[in-house]
C-alpha cells in the first residue's frame, strides 16, 4: 500500500487540518479511571491559582491526580484515603472497585449526540497507569480487572454509531507505575522532567500507542504531557503510521513540539492565535476526574458554558466538554445539565457554530450599553451573538456594523428590528426569553 506521510518530521507536517474537525466544533472529554473510585480532590484552590510548588501538589484540585497527591504524607487525599480504605490498602486495589455496573456505552453516545457534541475522546490511559482497554503490553487493564470489558472498544463502537468520531487520550511522558516519588514541585523545571526516563517505558508507550492506532483507529491522537524523551526518534514512525491509518485524523500539540493539527488550551483562554486551529478544554467543575467534594458552588452554570462554547468557536477554537463519570458508569446530573443546556442551546442555534468560520474583521466587540457580541460567519450570512440581553424588550447598538438593509432573522432572539445610525447598527430586540441565555441573530446575504 502506498504510504502518504513517510516517517519523516517533514512529511508529518504536510498533514492539513481535515474540515471534520474544523466544523466540529464541540466534543466531549471523559476522565475516567481508577481515581473515579476514590472521588476525592481538595477542593482549596482552583486551576492556576497557585504556582506549582509543594502546596498545589498537596491540595491538587484535580481528583485524576489522586496517586500523586496519596505518595505526600499528610495531604488532603491522604488523610482521606487513610480514614476511607486505610493508610495500607494501595492504589492498585482501585481495580478490583472500578466495576462500571450501570456503565451503558449506547446511552452514553445518545446523550452526547443529542447534546450536539461532534466528537468524543476518552482517556485510556491517564497518568495513574491503568489501560482502558486490553493492551497485550500490561495486565494493569480493564478486561483483567474491574469491569472486565474493553471500554474504549465498546465506546468507541457506540460513538460511530450515532456519527461522530472517536478520540484517544494518552498519557504519554507520565505514568505513575513506572515511578515510586510524588511530583511536589515544578519551579525551575519543565514538563519532560517529571516523566519516566527510560528506553523501556518509551518502547513500553510506542508499542500502547501503535496498538490505539491499528485496532481502534481514534479520529483524534490525544497526547498529554509529551512524549518520553528517549521515544523520540520513533515518535514519527508511529505519526506517520497514523495519518496513513486514518488520513482525516488529527494531533494535538503535547508531542514534544514536533507536530500537531491544533494548539491546546486548558480551562482558561489566554492569547489566541486566530490563523491557528485550538481546542478548548474545561471541565464543569474543578476537577476533571468526577469529584464526590464538588457541588453547584464549584461548577461552571449552563449560562457561562453555553458562552465558553459561543466565545471559543467565534475565535476559531472547538469547545471539548469535560465530564468525570463514577466508578459505577453513570455520569452526574450536575455535569448532564450543563452539556443539555448546550444541546438545547444549539437544537435552535446550530446554524451559528457548526460549519462556520470567523469574521475576520472582529470576532467579538461590546454594544454601546457593555453588552458582548460575537461573530461567526458562513460564505454569505453573519451571525450575531449578544450576551447580556434581559428579559423582555432590548435596545443595543452594535458598533461598526451596517445592515439594517439585509434580511435579519433571530433565530432565538424573538422579533428583531434594524436601523443603521451613526454609531453602528441598532437592533430592537422584542421579546427575549433570558433561559436563551445568549441570543443569535443571522444576518442574510451579508457578504
Amino acid at each position: 500500500m502506498f504510504e502518504t506521510y513517510l516517517p519523516r518530521w517533514d512529511s508529518i507536517r504536510t498533514h492539513c487540518v481535515p474540515q471534520w474537525y474544523s466544523n466540529a466544533k464541540f466534543g466531549i472529554f471523559l476522565q475516567w479511571g481508577l481515581y473515579s473510585v476514590p472521588a476525592f480532590a481538595s477542593t482549596k484552590y482552583p486551576f492556576q491559582s497557585i504556582p506549582f510548588e509543594l502546596e498545589w501538589f498537596t491540595h491538587n484540585a484535580f481528583s485524576e491526580y489522586y496517586l500523586n497527591a496519596l505518595r505526600i504524607k499528610g495531604s488532603p487525599t491522604w488523610e482521606y484515603h487513610k480514614e476511607k480504605y486505610g493508610e495500607d490498602f494501595p492504589y492498585e486495589g482501585f481495580k478490583d472497585l472500578f466495576t462500571c455496573e450501570n456503565w451503558d456505552p449506547e446511552g452514553w453516545a445518545n446523550e452526547f449526540k443529542v447534546c450536539g457534541a461532534r466528537y468524543v475522546v476518552l482517556t485510556t490511559k491517564h497518568h495513574e497507569g491503568y489501560c482502558l482497554w486490553p493492551s497485550a503490553y500490561t495486565d494493569y487493564n480493564c478486561l483483567k480487572s474491574g469491569p472486565r470489558r474493553d471500554l474504549l472498544g465498546e465506546l468507541n463502537q457506540a460513538v460511530i454509531r450515532q456519527g461522530m468520531r472517536m478520540g484517544t487520550h494518552y498519557s504519554g511522558h507520565w505514568d505513575w507505575t513506572f515511578t515510586k516519588h510524588p511530583m511536589t514541585t515544578m519551579k525551575g523545571l519543565g514538563w519532560p522532567d517529571f516523566g519516566v526516563q527510560t528506553y523501556a517505558y518509551a518502547d513500553y508507550a510506542y508499542n500502547q500507542l501503535m496498538e490505539l492506532i491499528d485496532h481502534y483507529h481514534p479520529s483524534i491522537l490525544w497526547c498529554d504531557n509529551g512524549w518520553p524523551l528517549q521515544g523520540e526518534e520513533h515518535l514519527k514512525h508511529a505519526l506517520a503510521h497514523f495519518y496513513n491509518t486514518v488520513p482525516e485524523g488529527v494531533i494535538n500539540d503535547r508531542w514534544n513540539g514536533f507536530a500537531s493539527d491544533f494548539s491546546i488550551r486548558e480551562i482558561t483562554m489566554g492569547n489566541i492565535a486566530l490563523d491557528r486551529k485550538w481546542e478548548q478544554t474545561r471541565c464543569i467543575g474543578m476537577s476533571y476526574g468526577y469529584n464526590r467534594m464538588e457541588g453547584e458552588a464549584e461548577a461552571i452554570s449552563c449560562h457561562d458554558i453555553v458562552k465558553l462554547l459561543v466565545e471559543t468557536v467565534a475565535q476559531n477554537g472547538n469547545l471539548m466538554v469535560n465530564l468525570g463519570p463514577r466508578a459505577d458508569g453513570t455520569i452526574p446530573e450536575l455535569q448532564l445539565t450543563r452539556i443539555r443546556a448546550i444541546g438545547k442551546w444549539l437544537s435552535v442555534n446550530e446554524e451559528a457554530i457548526y460549519d462556520t468560520v470567523i469574521w475576520q474583521d472582529r470576532q467579538k466587540t461590546r454594544t454601546t450599553t457593555g453588552e458582548e457580541v460575537f461573530f461567526t460567519r458562513t460564505n454569505k450570512d453573519l451571525y450575531l451573538m449578544i450576551d447580556g440581553l434581559r428579559q423582555g424588550e432590548n435596545t443595543i447598538t452594535i458598533p461598526g456594523v451596517i445592515a439594517s438593509t439585509k434580511a435579519l432573522t433571530g433565530l432565538n432572539a424573538g422579533e428583531v428590528q434594524a436601523s443603521d445610525c451613526d454609531s453602528g447598527l441598532r437592533l430592537k430586540i422584542s421579546n427575549f426569553n433570558a433561559d436563551h441565555y445568549i441570543a443569535a441573530i443571522k444576518v442574510s446575504d451579508y457578504f
